[in-house]
């Protein structure tokens, strides 16, 4: 398992909290920003758990298209559909006894939301292609980055499901609003990059970080988290010179925080759907093709964003010269 590192206080409160809820078998619904560790945090519930000797299975529910989720969640039998030629064990038959972690659980297609619920509600479930219950025994956490209540309000998320879920919740902020933990998860990933370095000129490596980087590292707002921060750190080792690195400005580009983005210049005479296009293209852009990120930048649901693009690609759509 990977650690969990901080200092802050909101951290501490935190997994004492995640502490309680381990020893239960109800449901926990993780709810934060992308980057801010809701898969550690997940971990931290299934080691300091009853459960903590059986599997722990994660599945990213944004990854996979629809007619093949219910396969990855529930498994099928063989010739259930074309290319099944053998039997397959889907995540929750994996996870008995022990820990299902259903990652970005907002994405999931409407029907599988009904059938998640169904399992949640009866504990069992049925393979693709088979009429046998079977029995389901694992412990469910889900995260989310999305704001279920709003998802609930368009119509984009079961309400029942949502309050299925909502019993227990975690949410963890963003790096911004607890500053005590940058400092440390950057000392973190800066040992990590020297560790996992083949470089036999250890010593030319930075070790550690200078006064100025530091009040860099502090002000900086973080919108990517504790992904974002580990990248720059590492882009940083690379470029420092020495074994200090005294001003992330001068090593890394400067980032800013997505909010700030600014729109692409958008001629007056296209239509709402040409405008819709070029601001996704330049998401995507900005995301180096992440649709996910992209997606989660834009306020909508990757599923939505795949649509999308499938429109366009449909049919031409004219641009203005």
């Amino acid at each position: 398992m990977s650690r969990l590192i901080f200092q802050s206080e909101f951290m501490t409160r935190l997994l004492q909290l995640a502490r309680r809820y381990a020893q239960s078998s109800h449901t926990v619904c993780i709810q934060g920003e992308s980057g801010t560790g809701k898969e550690r945090l997940a971990e931290f519930i299934h080691a300091h758990s009853p459960r903590r000797d059986q599997p722990f299975v994660r599945i990213n529910c944004a990854a996979f298209h629809e007619p093949l989720v219910d396969s990855a969640l529930f498994g099928h039998e063989k010739g259930a559909f074309t290319g099944a030629d053998s039997r397959r064990i889907g995540c929750f038959e994996a996870a008995a006894g022990g820990t299902l972690f259903l990652d970005e659980v907002g994405e999931l297609p409407a029907p599988v939301q009904a059938r998640l619920l169904r399992v949640l509600e009866e504990k069992e479930f049925h393979r693709v292609g088979s009429f046998e219950p079977v029995p389901s025994r694992a412990r469910i956490l889900v995260a989310t980055n999305r704001d279920l209540v709003a998802e609930v309000r368009h119509k984009r998320f079961r309400e029942d499901l949502y309050f299925r879920l909502e019993a227990l919740k975690l949410t963890i902020c963003p790096l911004r609003e607890r500053p005590d933990d940058i400092l440390p998860l950057a000392v973190h990933f800066l040992e990590d990059c020297i560790e996992a370095s083949d470089d036999s000129s250890a010593s030319l490596q930075p070790t550690t970080f200078g006064p100025e980087a530091v009040r860099q590292l502090q002000s900086h707002p973080w919108p990517g988290n504790a992904r974002q921060l580990r990248n720059a750190v590492l882009r940083a080792s690379f470029c420092a010179d020495g074994g200090v690195i005294r001003d992330l400005n001068d090593d890394v580009p400067p980032t800013l925080p997505f909010h700030q983005t600014p729109l692409p210049d958008v001629p007056r005479e296209l239509q709402m759907r040409e405008i819709e296009r070029l601001v996704i293209e330049d998401r995507l852009q900005q995301f180096a093709g992440n649709k996910a990120q992209a997606a989660d930048s834009l306020g909508v649901t990757a599923r939505t964003l795949r649509n999308k693009l499938a429109e366009y690609q449909s049919g031409p759509t004219s641009r203005a010269a």
